[in-house]
């Protein structure tokens, strides 16, 4: 069979192409339509792709990747095969697309991202800042797969990575943020921890998906911000080399970035020196998103989706460095059906039952 391909206009100034038919069609026409990007990405000669390449010269490296490969393929059969048909796509090398998505699973992966999550009173929001090396600005696309059998999802996208790392909203009335969080010794028994997200994200319901975030573990480690509008709540799991804690959003605003937080990140393995570079970014960028959030909250303590999208967008929060930016903004109001996407241009909002189907709807 052959996927049926669609192109979007773009929003906020990000491209959306819309994949729909079988597993295998789709996947396999995700990495043949982004192919001549995909190789652009891995080719850059001293940038993230090609440095991670690098790393696995080293044979400790290689072995701890090679474990957790198989791991991932044990644990996570179709998510393997799924990585496997964009590269086969692409016309890239598999290990070369397994080497780039494990990036946080072989080690310390120092960039990150911002979320917000709430369901004060059952009103359901989350919100997400995906940061990246700023040198892939122009990479950053929205993609849906309508994969038979699956709820259909919208992704922002990073050309080469399996669709899940980021921001994702479903059609089983899920939206997820994805925050890095450090591990210092990866799980060489775990799962990579892209490969666990878009099992959750495959899944029909919250319950189901906050199941799969708590029992399959990641070598590496994230925060997973999940968003259920038929279940009127929120939650922060945090997975990191098998340890997982979890915390309710339900009538509060949880505010996380680039550190442990549930987890105890003192722990053998999960810890850094308090004098790390990355850790302290977390830190002051989380108070700066924690006080933005407090300053758009109403007296009741609740805040909505605006406010969220101001808070994400503050000074502190937004752009931190030159090297280091935010690629895209994404806040799903689950409750109002509505969301909006702020990239490169003027910010989009649309109806989100409409977006995760791949339909273009303003709102």
């Amino acid at each position: 069979m052959t996927a049926r391909v669609e192109t979007l206009p773009a929003v906020a100034g990000l491209p959306w192409t819309v994949f729909r038919g079988d597993r295998e069609s789709v996947f396999l026409a995700l990495g043949r339509h982004h192919a001549e990007l995909i190789s652009s990405v891995r080719g850059r000669v001293d940038q993230q792709w090609q440095s991670l390449m690098n790393r696995i010269d080293d044979p400790q490296r290689a072995e701890r990747l090679s474990r957790i490969i198989d791991s991932t393929r044990r644990w996570l059969p179709i998510e393997a095969q799924e990585l496997a048909w964009i590269a086969a796509g692409a016309g890239l090398h598999e290990l070369d697309l397994w080497v780039y998505n494990l990036r946080g699973d072989l080690g310390r992966d120092g960039t990150g991202c911002s979320d917000v999550c709430t369901a004060n009173d059952g009103h359901v929001v989350l919100g997400h800042n995906e940061d990246g090396d700023a040198h892939l600005r122009e990479d950053m696309r929205l993609i849906t797969l309508d994969v038979e059998g699956d709820p259909s999802c919208t992704v922002i996208w990073y050309p080469g990575m399996l669709p899940a790392n980021s921001f994702v909203a479903t059609s089983a009335g899920l939206v997820f943020g994805l925050d890095h969080v450090p591990v210092s010794t990866p799980s060489i028994t775990g799962c990579g921890r892209h490969f666990v997200a878009r099992h959750a994200q495959r899944q029909p319901d919250g319950q189901a998906a906050r199941r799969v975030v708590r029992e399959t573990p990641c070598a590496g480690g994230f925060s997973f911000d999940i968003a259920d509008a038929v279940n009127g709540r929120a939650d922060v799991i945090e997975n990191a080399a098998g340890r997982v804690s979890e915390v309710s959003a339900d009538s509060a605003v949880f505010c996380h970035t680039n550190h442990l937080r549930l987890v105890d990140g003192t722990e053998a393995g999960l810890s850094v020196p308090d004098n790390d570079e990355w850790l302290a970014e977390s830190r002051t960028r989380r108070r700066a998103l924690s006080s933005a959030v407090e300053s758009a909250e109403t007296s009741a303590g609740a805040v909505d989706a605006a406010g969220v999208l101001a808070a994400l967008r503050a000074p502190g929060v937004l752009n931190r460095r030159d090297d280091l930016c935010t690629l895209a903004t994404a806040v799903a109001d689950l409750t109002e059906d509505r969301i909006t996407v702020q990239a490169s241009t003027t910010a989009w909002t649309g109806r989100l039952s409409a977006f995760v189907r791949g339909e273009q709807e303003e709102s």
